[in-house]
């Protein structure tokens, strides 16, 4: 079960980050086009302050980071605004943020301004009044000749194979156009080494709408053209910053039909967080119990039944880790579906364990709140059928004894814990035995320590030490320098197969991955 587990995993996290990625682009291309119409209202700024602690407070403490808000002196009680457009453009910020800042802190700022936008900007320069909401980094920074061109689409202040931060790259041009269309601008001052400053400029005036406001074109937006075309009730869910209230539980499908009530227990010691589930969840028809650690957690479990458990893992005393054991050596706690919920970054090893525990992890970030709710949403209304016996896809006995692949021993080195949990299975399934590492520098040192390794598959675009450098140095190795290397990656492009070999590869395969064609590959290069 293990195994099924962590593929269900895999699927749904490459899911999420294509819709994403898809949402994403539908967005700048609505944007673009010219056909997005916002919904304009008096938003209250004392939303922002809880809005921007339950969102990032946890990631702040997770990063170790100092995370300071500061509401200036002379702020209106409301501004006219897209609420849902304002809150996107200020989450893109924050999380990069976050992401690119590896100590010190970040710092937003929200007060009235009389300069600072372009003097061309007419809408700000015949406003009465401009607010300017500021996003203040001690990260790299961004060198100067870079700074106009990371609001394009797809654009990256670092886009080499080796870069150590991940992403689309359209982030930025998405906040761009949002606070075009509300009628301001964004303002960028860094320097690299030092930080980065974001400053959006808003005029307190509504922006003319002259057309109804109009959804944006999403994959949810499309949910209900699948109902012309299919005989059965479709439900599309998708990620990104969308609205993450849940459906009411009339109109979603659950084995517990339409009137029921799900209990669900919240393991957390932040109250504003606890509060925060218990309103995420209440459209669903969902009871909500929150306790503050493990303790309680054991002894509300032992009191009664909950048809999930929500687990942060930063507990006080008793961690979220020895609750988990606890409930795992305990047959009538052990049934209780769980789903760990934490702001810890996991390492490799960490999420595999907690695999085999939890039905779902879900980190805590700026895009959370819609995964949150979809995966508590999932274990709840999911059939009762998660502890019948199945079949690992694949693993045909006959065929796995027949493989010409059996027991060589393969290394795969890729910095995505899905791709090596997907090629780990396919490999195994061949009965090689594989070991696994997530960068270029732990490859070579396992090459020191192992000489039987048969096979090596590098991933080309990783952090820090690439798949080039990588496979160059592996060929300097005694040991490693006659063995076959297969590179593996996403830049499936003209002379991209020319760089590979030149670095060290034997052969070289394009992601997404053809099993049957790496097989062959395999088996080309192993099999004599």
């Amino acid at each position: 079960m293990p195994k099924q587990i962590e593929y269900a995993t895999i699927i749904r996290s490459s899911g999420t980050d294509l819709l994403k990625l898809i949402n994403d682009i539908l967005d700048l291309s609505k944007i673009e086009s010219g056909t997005v119409a916002l919904d304009i209202g008096n938003w209250p700024l004392t939303e922002l302050r809880p809005m921007l602690e339950r969102t990032f407070r946890h990631v702040a403490e997770a990063t170790k980071l100092a995370f300071q808000i500061d509401l200036r002196p002379g702020l209106p009680e409301t501004i006219p605004t897209d609420p849902q457009r304002l809150q996107q453009i200020l989450n893109n910020l924050l999380s990069n943020a976050f992401k690119f800042t590896e100590k010190g802190k970040v710092e937003f700022i929200a007060e009235m301004a009389i300069g600072g936008w372009s003097p061309s900007n007419e809408n700000l320069n015949r406003a009465s009044k401009v607010v300017a909401f500021r996003v203040v980094d001690t990260g790299i920074g961004i060198p100067f000749e870079k700074q106009q061109s990371i609001f394009e689409s797809f654009a990256q202040a670092d886009g080499s194979t080796s870069r150590k931060y991940g992403g689309t790259g359209l982030g930025l041009s998405i906040c761009r156009e949002l606070t075009r269309l509300l009628g301001g601008e964004i303002r960028l001052q860094s320097e690299p080494g030092v930080g980065s400053i974001f400053t959006v400029y808003l005029p307190l005036i509504a922006p003319i709408q002259p057309r109804r406001p109009a959804p944006l074109d999403t994959l949810e937006s499309r949910a209900g053209d699948l109902a012309e075309i299919s005989p059965e009730p479709v439900l599309v869910t998708a990620g990104g910053d969308r609205s993450w209230q849940a459906e009411p539980a009339s109109s979603t499908h659950g084995t517990k039909g339409v009137e029921a009530t799900w209990s669900l227990l919240v393991v957390e010691d932040d109250p504003v967080q606890r509060q925060y589930i218990s309103d995420l969840m209440a459209p669903t028809n969902t009871r909500t119990i929150g306790v503050a650690n493990g303790d309680e957690a054991l002894a509300m479990l032992r009191e009664q039944k909950f048809d999930c458990v929500v687990l942060d893992l930063g507990l006080p005393g008793m961690s979220g880790w020895r609750v988990i054991e606890e409930l795992q050596t305990s047959h009538a706690l052990g049934s209780t579906p769980l789903l760990v919920y934490t702001a810890k970054d996991l390492t490799r090893k960490e999420e595999i364990k907690l695999g085999k525990a939890a039905k779902s992890i879900v980190i805590k970030d700026a895009r959370s709140p819609e995964r949150l709710k979809q995966e508590i949403s999932a274990i709840l209304q999911g059939p009762g059928t998660e502890d019948e016996a199945g079949g690992e896809p694949g693993a045909n006995g006959a065929d796995a004894a027949s493989s010409a692949l059996a027991g060589k021993k393969a290394l795969v080195v890729d910095d995505d814990i899905r791709n090596i949990f997907a090629l780990t299975a396919m490999l195994e399934r061949q009965q090689m035995e594989v070991v696994s590492v997530d960068s270029g520098q732990e490859a070579l040192e396992l090459l020191h320590l192992n000489e039987d390794i048969d096979v090596a598959l590098v991933d080309v675009m990783m952090p820090e030490m690439d798949g080039y450098v990588t496979m160059t140095k592996m060929r300097e190795l005694k040991s490693f320098g006659d063995r076959p290397i297969i590179a593996l990656t996403a830049k499936a492009m003209k002379g991209d197969r020319e760089k590979c070999i030149e670095a060290g590869a034997s052969d070289y395969i394009a992601k997404p991955v053809n099993n049957a064609h790496l097989l062959s590959m395999l088996k080309s290069w192993l099999v004599r």
